[in-house]
């Protein structure tokens, strides 16, 4: 089971923490395997999540269905809907990646100390994340396992709505390799197309 996220934790990484250095194993050995945010981010582990930190950002895993989207990113946490919380050598700022379409969305702070804003204040000051958003999380925490995530039903990308009655409980890795063969079938569709989804 997940551990709270604590100032404990959150000190050892912050003295630790180096975008140069071996960041999955600084994070797995200081704040890895833990939850924050009510639960609604989940920090990687070596061995949990399922799968772990390293097998996690393999890219044999699931970030070979996204291609050049998912190939320099380093996975270091998650959200419970499957946006990843990313590092990237390009900048210092802790990055989420967004699961539906690969797009990276910048916290303008270090790991370091968007974790410390997080964990004294929670995640509603980011603007990636609206009030809906956040309360459809909470209201389907109790739904979660360790290994799944918050799928929006008909994606946010199809125009699927932030809502509870939007959504469905999904293995993690089906999940983002689903998400991965969708964006691949949608990326050159301009904008305001109109898309029919056929049954599976």
């Amino acid at each position: 089971m997940m551990k709270q996220f604590d100032l404990k934790a959150l000190t050892r990484f912050q003295e630790s923490f180096d975008t140069t250095g071996d960041v999955l194993d600084v994070v797995a050995d200081t704040i890895g395997d833990t939850c924050t945010a009510s639960g609604l981010w989940r920090i990687f582990g070596r061995s949990m999540p399922k799968l772990g930190i390293h097998d996690w950002n393999s890219q044999s895993l699931w970030k070979q269905h996204w291609g050049d989207l998912a190939h320099d990113i380093t996975c270091i946490g998650e959200d419970i809907f499957g946006n990843q919380l990313v590092c990237i050598t390009e900048t210092s700022n802790l990055l989420i990646w967004d699961h539906e379409n690969g797009g990276l969305f910048t916290l303008n702070l270090n790991p370091q100390d968007a974790f410390e804003v997080v964990l004294k204040h929670g995640i509603g000051w980011i603007d990636f994340y609206n009030d809906k958003y956040i309360q459809v999380g909470l209201d389907r925490l109790v739904d979660l396992t360790e290994n799944s995530h918050v799928h929006w039903t008909t994606p946010l990308i199809l125009g699927g709505e932030i809502d509870i009655n939007n959504t469905s409980i999904i293995d993690r890795v089906n999940h983002l390799i689903g998400h991965g063969k969708l964006w691949c079938q949608l990326q050159d569709v301009s904008l305001g197309s109109s898309v029919i989804i056929k049954p599976s």
